[in-house]
């Protein structure tokens, strides 16, 4: 049977177009068969939460009243004592209170889409959502709106596969996150990180005020790895004037260190954005980096996704050191705001630093591959590997010889030197 898709785009224009009859999320009907399975698989656990509360004198359960993203309350339980005391709610799906997926309990829509919602689709709210999975691994590529809306569109292999995923992530980063600090600046590896959502980097980023250039790095896995190998790397690091996290191992590190991170600050998520802002700003960018000809294939392709975008020049970097001085001129002629330089760790971060002073440009950014991407020359991972924050993986897929050092062999001695070694706490130096 064919499904009506579910509109959530201007909700104002039209209320009178909504059809009074509403149709089923897809996939809710595995809920029941689902939770049972795993009520039996669990049984022990169960009669052993049961058994502590009753030698205790407790209620078997809690109960735990939520509003969800329609407004709508929701009340679900949890085992008094025990293990694992959330799994009562696998006796609230089996009474069809609530669903493995449905709409999200952490967050609000606004009036005219839930009014959009609730005529359009049946639909409880659910211990998983899109949006939740999103918020949990740092993702900025879709808006609130727009998440609930691919998730209500989709159908019972996409259902299933939000549970997989969800339960993936669980896994990866755990759950709780209201035992973990709140601040603005992380010290992490002994450096000085920014904590900051995507629009607050882009924030900083357009509209920071200083007379000299500032210098933006993005702090990932490799570049972690290279500043504990190097210390006149990790000195480079700690001359920038912003260092933002990059990627779901720093997002796993913050944990450890006790810390919540506030976004995934990728530059290849963070892109569109800069774009769109410096489009509403009247800013202009410069590419300087890349193999001959990716720079401007790049801009091209963001200029015909952001009309009115500004690219004041692109530069390849494979050039001679001597050729320092007609590339500083070049960008500080051109009257960019933002330069962007992609010539790998630790060579661009080395750059950047050493011509600080030259440069006219109101912020710089380090960014690595970004015009591989952008220009086509290496393709994005598959969304639902970014949703389990599993990304390197198709990376190391399509340049298996240049990334085997950097993943196969740099991501176990992260996490050796995150969890086992605990170098995450070092205080910074």
């Amino acid at each position: 049977m064919n499904k009506t898709k579910l509109s959530l785009q201007p909700m104002a224009q039209s209320f009178k177009h909504y059809d009074s009859l509403t149709q089923t999320y897809s996939g809710t009907y595995i809920d029941r068969p689902l939770a049972l399975m795993l009520i039996l698989i669990l049984l022990p656990c169960l009669l052993i939460n049961t058994l502590m509360a009753l030698i205790t004198r407790k209620n078997v359960f809690s109960i735990i009243r939520k509003t969800d993203a329609l407004n709508r309350q929701v009340i679900l339980h949890n085992f008094s004592c025990g293990i694992w005391t959330k799994t009562a709610v696998l006796y609230d799906i089996c009474l069809g209170k609530i669903s493995f997926c449905g709409v999200p309990l952490t967050h609000s829509l606004t009036p005219d889409i839930q009014f959009c919602v609730l005529n359009q689709i049946k639909c409880k709210a659910g211990i998983f959502s899109l949006y939740d999975l999103h918020l949990k691994t740092g993702l900025t590529v879709m808006s609130k709106p727009q998440l609930l809306e691919q998730q209500l569109n989709g159908n019972t292999s996409d259902y299933l596969a939000l549970i997989v995923k969800s339960f993936m992530s669980i896994c990866l980063y755990g759950r709780a996150i209201n035992t973990l600090k709140k601040s603005d600046y992380l010290s992490l590896f002994g450096l000085k990180v920014n904590n900051t959502s995507m629009d607050d980097a882009v924030q900083w980023i357009t509209n920071t005020q200083s007379n000299k250039t500032q210098i933006g790095f993005f702090i990932n896995v490799n570049s972690i790895n290279l500043s504990i190998e190097n210390s006149q790397f990790f000195d480079k690091l700690s001359k920038a004037n912003a260092l933002f996290v990059d990627g779901s191992g720093m997002r796993l590190a913050a944990k450890k260190a006790g810390y919540l991170l506030n976004g995934n600050n990728n530059g290849t998520d963070m892109l569109p954005h800069l774009c769109k802002r410096c489009v509403e700003n009247n800013q202009s960018l410069y590419f300087f980096g890349a193999a001959p000809g990716v720079a401007k294939k790049a801009a091209n392709e963001l200029i015909r996704q952001f009309p009115g975008l500004d690219i004041a020049g692109t530069e390849h970097g494979y050039t001679e050191d001597n050729n320092d001085e007609r590339i500083i001129a070049a960008i500080n002629n051109s009257g960019c705001d933002v330069l962007l330089v992609a010539m790998g760790s630790p060579v661009q971060e080395q750059w950047l630093l050493e011509h600080r002073e030259q440069l006219q440009c109101q912020t710089a950014l380090a960014v690595g591959g970004l015009f591989d991407f952008y220009s086509g020359s290496l393709s994005r991972s598959p969304m639902w590997l970014r949703e389990i924050g599993m990304e390197w993986v198709w990376r190391l897929l399509q340049e298996p010889r240049s990334k085997f050092n950097r993943y196969v062999i740099g991501n176990p001695l992260f996490l050796y030197r995150t969890f086992f070694l605990g170098l995450v706490n070092n205080g910074v130096k």
